[in-house]
């Protein structure tokens, strides 16, 4: 019997069904819970028992060298994908696997005593997450016909969104366990991606012939060519402008309260907590609606402008903010509403924009790096803005820098022509 190669992506694919969407969604919720909780809090919890005296020191290491570490592997694993040809696909082995070292991460992370064990399951997390990553958000463009794909990719957003809100829930209710904060999220990644390995059959495998994965192929995971892809170089300066202005406010959003704000230490941590969650929340619903109204109209360009519009609006009312109301509508705007819009439309604008559809998990890998590199970015210029004006920390420049930016976002978006 033939086995179907990648080549057949070029023909008209069925529209996907609920139940493919919803455990699509499922294991896009799964995954990004097994990495975003760590992340934002299991991490620093283990490190503050490990290293209690350097935990300042030891989480920045720890933060900087995951960042990297997810920034590199996701293209990388995604280059690798889309060259596969096993009999089961080019997808669904790069998810096993990726799990499978997520979950020898989280092992490492659970029962290590010292930080550099603790660093080495950091590490395994970060990379083979993203093995998973790269591989789920690559079947959208596989799988997924063009009058679904703004919807169906929207779920990774929403996804991420989800992740975040249920993380506070879920420490809430284990607040001492490390292994169950660590471990059960792992456990919902491996049962959730394993039903869409169930329902995604028709994974086909790497069409030939391939030239060997040499230097050449390695280095060529992380960059693209703005002579060949120059729609597509035009929408990764664009969503890394967008990222800059999100990069700014859920960095300094803790400290935005605390010094600008002025919140009492009484009311800090619920004042956080809302500054995640009712973003988080409003992103969750806007994403996917976004994406369907993308698919409705053919149209994503007139999307993220309203994305850095909003974030635009979002960042002068933070930069106005004496309250911590005022605040919270600031910061929903621009971590609900605008980045909501623009996750809820990055993956199929990315598959519309580029020439290569055969090398999708790669291409979205290096819209990956677009999006998150502004969060390593921003902390190194931020010191130069906080110190104008001398005195107290220049707070309002920060975050005007980061409208800036986002307005910026939005010329790129104007050399686009090959798609709306």
């Amino acid at each position: 019997m033939s086995i179907t190669t990648a080549a057949t992506l070029s023909s008209p694919r069925a529209k996907v069904g609920p139940l493919f969407i919803a455990v699509y969604a499922l294991a896009m919720f799964g995954i990004w819970m097994a990495i975003n909780l760590p992340a934002s809090v299991t991490l620093a919890l283990r490190i503050s028992e490990i290293d209690p005296e350097g935990k300042t020191t030891s989480y920045s290491i720890a933060a900087g060298v995951g960042t990297l570490t997810a920034v590199l592997a996701n293209p990388f694993f995604g280059r690798l994908s889309d060259r596969t040809r096993s009999r089961f696909g080019r997808r669904r082995p790069w998810i096993v696997v990726g799990l499978i070292g997520t979950s020898l991460g989280a092992a490492v992370i659970a029962f290590s005593n010292t930080f550099p064990m603790l660093l080495i399951g950091w590490v395994l997390m970060q990379a083979f997450v993203n093995a998973a990553i790269a591989a789920t958000l690559a079947i959208v463009a596989d799988r997924v016909p063009d009058s679904q794909q703004g919807l169906v990719g929207s779920l990774s957003g929403a996804a991420a969104s989800a992740s975040m809100v249920i993380g506070v829930i879920f420490i809430q209710a284990f607040p001492t366990s490390i292994l169950a904060q660590i471990g059960l999220p792992v456990a919902m990644a491996l049962v959730f991606a394993g039903a869409l390995l169930t329902v995604f059959k028709d994974d086909a495998p790497a069409a030939e012939p391939l030239p060997p994965f040499g230097a050449k192929e390695f280095f060529g995971s992380f960059f693209i060519s703005p002579r060949q892809e120059p729609d597509f170089s035009w929408l990764l300066l664009a969503l890394f402008l967008l990222s800059c202005g999100f990069g700014v406010v859920s960095t300094y959003t803790v400290y935005l309260l605390q010094d600008q704000i002025g919140t009492p230490e009484p009311e800090l941590a619920n004042a956080i907590t809302m500054a995640y969650v009712i973003p988080g929340v409003v992103a969750f619903v806007i994403g996917p609606i976004a994406g369907w109204v993308g698919d409705r109209l053919g149209r994503r360009k007139p999307l993220l402008m309203m994305s850095a519009i909003s974030g635009v609006a979002g960042m002068v009312v933070i930069a106005t903010s004496t309250t911590i109301g005022q605040f919270l509508v600031g910061v929903t705007l621009v971590t609900g509403v605008s980045a909501g819009i623009m996750m809820g439309t990055y993956i199929a604008f990315g598959i519309a924009t580029m020439r290569d559809k055969l090398a999708s998990a790669r291409n979205l890998g290096v819209v990956n790096i677009a999006l998150t590199l502004p969060f390593s970015v921003v902390p190194f210029v931020a010191p130069a803005l906080l110190s104008i004006g001398g005195g107290t920390a220049n707070y309002v420049a920060l975050v005007l820098f980061g409208a800036a930016l986002t307005l910026l976002g939005a010329i790129p978006l104007l050399g686009i022509r090959s798609t709306r």
